[in-house]
Parts: C-alpha cells; structure tokens; sequence
C-alpha cells in the first residue's frame, strides 16, 4: 500500500512539475511538505521520476511537519511576565535540520489577548541532496513559507496552528471514508469540495 502511495504521490508532482516547467522554466528545487518523515522507499518513485523528466540536478527537500502533541520540547519567553509563550513566528533549532515553529495569537509589538495557545509545530527539513540544504538562509526562507501558509485558512481569518498544505489534506482524510468509495472521482482532484 505503502508503495502505491508513493507512486501515486510522484504521478501527481509528476502532472504539476510538468505544468511549472511549461509556464516558468525549470524549478531551482521541489519542495514537499509531509506529515511523517518520509522513507527512502517512499522517496524513490520521486527521485525516479524526476530523472525520467531529466531533471536529476534538481534537489527534492522534504520538510516533516509534525504537531506536537507530546510534552517534549517546552519552551518559555522570560521576558514575557504575563504570556510565557514566544511570539508567533519564532523558530527555534533543537536540533541537526530539525526546528519548533510557533504557532498562535502572540504577535511582537501588538497588545491582544493570547486567544490560542497551540503547541509549536515539530519541522525537520531532509533532501535528497544534503548540500542543498546546507544554506541557512534558504531553510529560513522554507520555514516562513509554513509560516505564511499557516495564514491561509478558508474559515478564518486567525492564523492556524497548521498551514494548509498539511490541514486541508488531513480535513479530507478525515470526511473521506463517510462516502463509501475508494478512490477520490477526478473532480474531487483538483477541486476543493471539502470546503
């Protein structure tokens, strides 16, 4: 199953790889945000087809976005009296390619109420390419566009604990198996039905 997956995972990025490529040129990197890390089995049917497409100098970046439900990491603002919780958008490295990204309503400079206190988001950022990732300013770059996702939520306006390349597969995952069927229809591919 596990390998159906992936193939069809690397036939989809195949479809919009094809699509960039015609309208922009070749890609510098193809980004992917995945919920768990991903396998080395999981990743070949991407390798593979991006070397069938001759693009074999491009580097594949996986980012692992996990949310933190366990109390592993917990981190405090000192300077914060009232809010112990860092302000939205902080990164912290815990680790070799591996960063908490903060999550909520605390924003620098802004007098608010903290509304939301989501535990922070557990990033890990591998590729295919290890030198690809060696340059800090490109995984700051990587980190912000999960940041900014974050803020692109269909039902409000309120920046989301999750950015919407993982909840809104993860919100179709969840209704899915009520209609009863396999496989998504092909509307449903290129659609947001779920909305």
């Amino acid at each position: 199953m596990a390998k159906r997956n992936s193939d069809l995972l690397a036939q989809e990025i195949k479809l919009y790889l094809e699509s960039y490529i015609e309208t922009h040129g070749t890609p510098e990197r193809i980004v992917i945000h995945y919920y768990k890390k991903m396998s080395r089995e999981e990743l070949e049917p991407i390798n593979e087809m991006v070397y069938s497409l001759g693009f074999g100098d491009i580097p594949i970046i996986i980012i692992t976005i996990n949310k933190t439900m366990s109390k592993d990491y917990i981190v405090f603002d000192q300077d914060a009296p009232d809010d112990l919780i860092p302000f939205s958008g902080t990164i912290i490295n815990y680790g070799k390619d591996q960063y908490l990204l903060f999550n909520n309503t605390r924003y620098e400079g802004v007098e608010s109420k903290i509304e939301s206190y989501h535990l922070p988001l557990k990033l890990s950022i591998s590729s295919n390419k290890p030198a690809a990732i060696k340059d800090v300013a490109l995984k700051k770059e990587l980190i912000d566009q999960i940041y900014q996702f974050s803020r692109m939520y269909w039902k409000s306006v309120k920046q989301q604990n999750l950015p919407v390349t993982i909840k809104y597969p993860e919100m179709v995952a969840e209704i899915f198996p009520y209609f009863g069927i396999e496989e998504l229809m092909p509307f449903g591919r290129t659609n947001l039905w779920f909305l």
